[in-house]
Order: C-alpha cells, then sequence, then structure tokens
C-alpha cells in the first residue's frame, strides 16, 4: 500500500474524529450520566452553613438601670491539620501558662486528628488579643479565636431566667 499524500490526510482526519469522539462521549458521560455525583461533591466542598445568632440586648429596668448585658469574650479553637507537628510542644506550653490549662489535658486535645478542637471558651478579649500577638512573634500556626459573647448579670442572678 502506497502512503500518498490523501491516504495520509484521510488516516489522520480519522484519528482526530476518533479522538474527539472519545472526548465527546466522556464528557457527556460525566455532566449527563455522573451529574448528580459531582454536584454533591462540589457542594461539599464550596458550601458551608454556620448559623450566625443574633446578639442579644441588654435588659434594663424602669429606671434605666442595667440588669443584664453582654460581654465580648474569644474562644480558643485549635485545627490539627494546620498546627506544625515539631512544634507542638512550643503550642503546649504557651497555651497552658496563658488560658490556664493543665499542660497533659492539651497534649491530649492536640494528639488528635480532629480539624476542630474547643480548648477555652470565654476567654476575655483582652487576654485573646494578647495570645493572638504571642502566637503570631512566635509563628505558631493553627490556633483559631472565634467571638462570643457571655451574658454578665451586674446584680447577681435576680431575674436571670426572663
Amino acid at each position: 500500500m502506497r502512503w500518498n499524500g490523501r491516504t495520509r490526510c484521510a488516516l489522520i482526519c480519522i484519528a482526530f474524529v476518533l479522538l474527539f469522539s472519545a472526548f465527546s462521549f466522556r464528557l457527556v458521560y460525566l455532566q449527563l450520566v455522573k451529574h448528580d455525583e459531582y454536584a454533591g461533591l462540589a457542594a461539599e466542598k464550596h458550601v458551608y452553613k454556620q448559623p450566625i445568632y443574633a446578639e442579644r440586648g441588654a435588659i434594663t429596668d424602669a429606671n434605666g438601670e442595667v440588669l443584664a448585658h453582654n460581654v465580648p469574650v474569644e474562644i480558643v479553637v485549635a485545627d490539627t491539620s494546620h498546627l506544625n507537628k515539631e512544634r507542638v510542644a512550643e503550642a503546649v506550653a504557651l497555651l497552658s501558662r496563658d488560658l490556664k490549662i493543665d499542660a497533659d489535658e492539651l497534649w491530649g486535645k492536640l494528639g488528635s486528628d480532629r480539624h476542630y478542637i474547643v480548648l477555652k471558651r470565654d476567654v476575655p478579649e483582652s487576654a485573646a488579643d494578647a495570645l493572638r500577638a504571642k502566637l503570631r512573634e512566635e509563628n505558631l500556626r493553627g490556633i483559631f479565636f472565634e467571638h462570643d459573647a457571655t451574658r454578665l448579670y451586674p446584680n447577681g442572678s435576680m431575674l436571670c431566667h426572663v
């Protein structure tokens, strides 16, 4: 068989048609047959639901005296996937000293593979800011802060269930 120009061109065209047909069939298969599976995977990666709670207002009596109000606090959270494994000892020493948590308890929490570990709740904003600055200075990653509020009753627990 002689390979003249016309035969070569026909073979190249057939090869391109087969190649594009294979791509087209794969595209149709992914978009029509596997659509639900890949849409679910994409939604899991890109959709994150976090409830945003409304801030509770202050309660005052008829004279305007505050009976209850909110105090902003922070929640200290760790993510072990972002925490540098070689520097866990430094993080434990710093956190146990500043948060006044037992070092063994911190080792137990930071030794797990969980992505969301609450280390301490109701940390005052000033203490959280100081800890945040120390973590930044030491370049320790994997410790995060979440804003929260706690209810304060200046006159004791009077009317705390109202």
